[in-house]
Order: structure tokens, then sequence, then C-alpha cells
């Protein structure tokens, strides 16, 4: 297929302007970021830096078995591939040569924009000239199925369950972009000496397999089929990968079997957990409102210092005002009553501003401004930040008059009363 191996990779993280393979991005909602909860690859395809070997047999009938028995599981897809050498009609190979001879931009054509892959040119160039390429043949059921045929959309045929399901038909896969690089609707394909019609053409989004093919099938064309035809072709294939779904209330209890699992004598398999995901998703949440959080954080910080700022130079300003008061027989309990009530009506007039422009910000603004950032952010609304920045400064507002006015009111009236700068 074309753009696989390393483009498998490119792919997860920039959307090529000329897309063969549909470009995925792996977004930090645990839906889209994995269509099934659990993937349990074959040890050669656990990464995709791995070429999957089609003779491993770490995941067999046994192990798929064992997980559809356990109570916590809802459902299990199996995958199963293997490559094969196959020739192309004269009509196939032109159809092939015609595709990525057709212009690209007004400099190169789909073939030159491949240039870099080698072995992709190779692929497509023994195809055209000798008719021989390599096909990979996909058994598959259940969300696997699903996928390719939300994530794959036809470009001749249509899908028949019926016809799919009955043995006599196969799903062809071309590059990821418009028009048909692959057999179409009616024709036919040969597999293992048996003759299939082709059910329809899909342009083949392969990111749901585990792992890398070989070099050779860099340049490919994909037949997919029911898992039980499948094996009847290639009978004792492992499995490459399953997919498994769960029922998410008990996720702890299948997370603690997969431990021990993993533990156990069973080797040569990855397993990919929704744990997992769920933990890159709060990473991921965290690092996109971390700058902004540390900013505001700061921000508000300025902004509290400076509302105690004013408190304490409200205080201090009325050092002599309170001695006067003092030695006319006020008492330094009514004097707190004085300043503490201030300090409060300082306080109030602060949430009289702050309550309702954090509010309308918080309801009519910000939804919109983190929807225009990414549709994957969910926005939710709390009033706690603004309660405990509320509660900090009512805090300020009793505590530091109090603690001013104790300070200030040291020593006596008459020396309190004595002006600085007339050096007495």
């Amino acid at each position: 297929m074309l753009l696989n191996n390393n483009l498998k990779i490119c792919r997860m993280l920039v959307k090529s302007d000329f897309q063969f393979h549909k470009a995925k991005n792996f977004v930090l909602i645990l839906a889209a970021m994995s269509p099934w909860d659990y993937s349990i690859a074959d040890g050669s395809a656990y990464t995709y830096w791995q070429q999957y070997n089609q003779n491993n047999k770490a995941i067999t009938e046994k192990t798929v078995s064992e997980f559809r028995r356990r109570p916590e599981v809802q459902s299990v897809s199996a995958l199963k591939s293997r490559e094969m050498t196959l020739t192309a009609s004269e009509e196939l190979r032109q159809r092939i040569a015609d595709y990525y001879n057709q212009p690209y931009d007004e400099k190169q054509t789909f073939r030159d924009t491949q240039a870099q892959y080698p072995e992709w040119i190779k692929g497509l160039d023994r195809m055209t000239e000798t008719g021989e390429y390599t096909a990979v043949v996909i058994g598959m059921d259940g969300e696997y199925l699903n996928y390719v045929l939300e994530n794959s959309p036809f470009t001749s045929g249509s899908f028949d369950e019926e016809k799919f399901f009955s043995g006599s038909c196969v799903i062809a896969g071309g590059a990821y972009y418009e028009g048909v690089s692959c057999p179409v609707a009616g024709e036919t394909v040969e597999l293992e000496g048996r003759k299939f019609q082709v059910l329809g053409s899909v342009m083949h989004d392969d990111t749901y397999l585990s792992g890398s093919d070989s070099k050779e099938a860099d340049f490919s064309l994909v037949y997919i089929l029911p898992l039980k035809v499948f094996d009847s072709l290639f009978p004792g294939q492992g499995f490459r990968q399953m997919a498994i779904n769960i029922d998410h209330e008990q996720q702890d209890s299948f997370e603690s079997y997969l431990d021990e699992y993993e533990q156990g004598i069973r080797r040569g398999v990855g397993i990919t957990r929704r744990s997992e995901y769920q933990k890159n998703f709060e990473a991921a949440r965290l690092n996109m409102v971390l700058v902004q959080m540390i900013v505001s954080a700061v921000l508000l910080t300025i902004a509290l210092l400076n509302f105690l700022n004013l408190l304490v130079a409200k205080v201090f300003s009325r050092r002599k005002e309170f001695a006067v008061y003092q030695s006319l027989g006020m008492t330094k309990a009514q004097l707190r009553r004085l300043v503490v009530p201030e300090g409060v009506f300082y306080a109030v007039l602060m949430a009289a501003v702050l309550i309702p422009v954090t509010v309308l910000f918080a309801r009519l603004a910000l939804p919109g401004y983190v929807e225009a950032q990414t549709w994957v952010s969910a926005y939710t609304f709390s009033l706690t930040p603004l309660w405990a920045a509320l509660l900090v400064i009512l805090i300020f507002s009793v505590g530091t008059p109090w603690a001013c006015l104790n300070f200030i009111t040291k020593g006596s009236v008459q020396e309190r009363m004595r002006r600085p700068e007339d050096g007495i």
C-alpha cells in the first residue's frame, strides 16, 4: 500500500498534501484516541517500527477464546494478514499506470510525489512493467470491519453484507486518495487458486493495522475478506492483532487480569491499554492548560498583592490620625472596629466587580474561545477558583488591617504624633 512503513508514522503527526492514506489525528478524547479499548498485537507488530512476521503464532485461537470468556469483555475482534505475490491483468496494470501518472500539480505527477520512497517506486514499476505486485490479504471481523467501512470510502461498488460473508467476494483497497487505484467492483481476483469477485474498491485507511508490512509491500494492493474465509485459504495462520472492548465499570478487574497475563508464561505480544490512553489524555490536557494556569496564577498573585498593598497603605497613612484618636480616649478595640469594616468594605467592592465579570466571561466568552482552539475540548464551568480567591481577599481584608494596626500602635501616643521630618 502506498505510503507504508515510514509514512505510517508521519501520517500520525502531519497531514500530507497528497493524502494517499488518511492522516490520523489521535485526538485527546478516549473514543477518538482509539476505536476500541484494548489492542493486543503480535510481538513483531507491536510498534510501527516493527515488521510483522506472519509466521508468528503468539496469538492463537485459544488466546482469542480466553479473552472472549472474560466477564469484563463485551466484544473481541480479530485480524489476520498475509502477503502474497499476484499478477495483474493488462487492464489493471494500465489503470494503475494511468492513476499514478496523472498530474498532481503543474510540476509533478502522483508518482513523482513519492520519489523519496525507492521501495514504493520499485514496487510500482514492477507492477506496471511486469504485472507482478505484492498483495496484502486481510481477514477480519467485528470492529475491524466496522472501522474499514466507516473510514475507507468506496470508490466503486458498495458493501453488501450477505455477499461479503458468503465467502465469494472481497473488498479491494487502494491508495487513500480520490479515484480508483485497484481492482473495481465486478472484477475478479485469484487468491490461493480460488477466484473471488470484487464487491467494491475503497480508499484504504490502514492505520488500524499494528506494525508494518514488509518492504516489498511498500507498494501493494489490499484484499479484505471475512476471517473464516481467510482461515480456509491460509489454515494455521496466527493472528496479527485483536481489538477488545470491555465494560468500563470493570476496567480495574480487567487490568488486573492483564497484569497476570503479561507476567505469566505467555510472551510475544504487545498490549495497548485503555488506562494508557487515559493517562496520555490527562497529561495532554494538563499540557494544554499548564502555561495558561501558570500565567493566571502569577497575575492572580500580583492582583492579590496589590490589594494587600492597598490595605497596608490605607492603615499606615493614618498613623498620626489614629494616634490623635487614641489621645482623645479611643481604645485599640475601637480602632479595630473602625479599620476592619473598612477592609471588609473594600473586599465587598472587589466581589461586586469580580463575581459578575467572572461569571459572564466564563459563561459567554470562554466556551467560544475553547471551541475555536480545538474541537476535542469539552468546556466545563466552575466557580470554585473564584470562591477561593474571594476567601483569600476576605482573609486579607480582615487580617491585614488588624495586623497593621497592632504594628502602628506600638509605642506611646506622643511618639506617634511626632512628625519624622521634625527630627524629634
